[in-house]
């Protein structure tokens, strides 16, 4: 009986698919990664003698989400983020048959401001060619260049410190889920402030000097476990249950 009762706990134990979660973490210059995309696009019509919104600015260490960035009023600017190669099956990356438990996106904010609504972005884009102008009078979230429901909203329509200075966490399981399905296409978020949303918030970008401060995409991944690893559990469970009925 010992014997037997081993030999079930042994099945049991030797089972390989029902390993641990990992966490997965993508911050640009940390352990190899350089997939982040961060930027921002502006409304106002001048800056430095220059039409701005021809300007591109994805070589600038920060973003700012700004309902009105300009004189006169309602000058905003968009902010954009990504990060890319996320899904594959090299070292580090989400895995086609991975379950995503759970997501964070998490990023710097040095100046305080008024608030946001975040969006899945649906059209591609770059940080190194996106304008205002280039992608037409800024990003509209109407189902075509971003998602025409928000993903997270934070702050408030108004020109107060709604938003404080330090790391900022926003939870995108739900869109990282639909890019592994294949349902969205991975091109990260879009930062559309309130109309009224006059104090811009500013947050660190992957150009950042420091790479701590850097934009961070964490992701809990569970394996599915193998098929060999099921059969291995359910004749271990069969064992003990043929083990108990012979004892009763």
């Amino acid at each position: 009986m010992i014997r037997h009762t081993l030999i079930a706990a042994a099945l049991l134990a030797t089972a390989p698919a029902f390993a641990a979660g990992t966490t997965l973490t993508f911050q640009q210059g940390i352990a190899g990664y350089t997939g982040t995309q961060d930027t921002m696009i502006r409304s106002n019509e001048t800056s430095g003698g220059t039409d701005s919104r021809d300007d591109n600015y994805g070589a600038l260490d920060y973003v700012s989400v700004d309902g009105d960035d300009g004189s006169p009023g309602a000058k905003p600017n968009h902010g954009l983020i990504r990060f890319d190669a996320l899904f594959g099956n090299a070292a580090g990356q989400i895995k086609s048959n991975d379950t995503i438990v759970s997501a964070t996106l998490s990023f710097y904010i040095d100046n305080p401001g008024s608030g946001f609504a975040m969006y899945d972005m649906l059209g591609d884009w770059s940080q190194n060619t996106i304008t205002w102008n280039s992608i037409g009078n800024g990003i509209q979230a109407d189902g075509v260049e971003a998602g025409s429901s928000a993903v997270f909203t934070v702050g408030g329509n108004d020109g107060s410190e709604n938003v404080g200075t330090g790391w900022f966490t926003i939870d995108i399981t739900a869109s990282l889920q639909a890019a592994q399905a294949g349902t969205l296409p991975g091109y990260g978020w879009a930062m559309i402030p309130f109309a009224a949303g006059s104090n811009g918030i500013d947050f660190f970008t992957s150009e950042y000097a420091d790479t701590a401060f850097r934009p961070m995409l964490s992701v809990d991944v569970m394996p599915v476990p193998e098929p060999g690893a099921w059969a291995m559990m359910a004749a271990g469970l069969a064992l003990i249950g043929n083990l108990a009925r012979r004892r009763a």
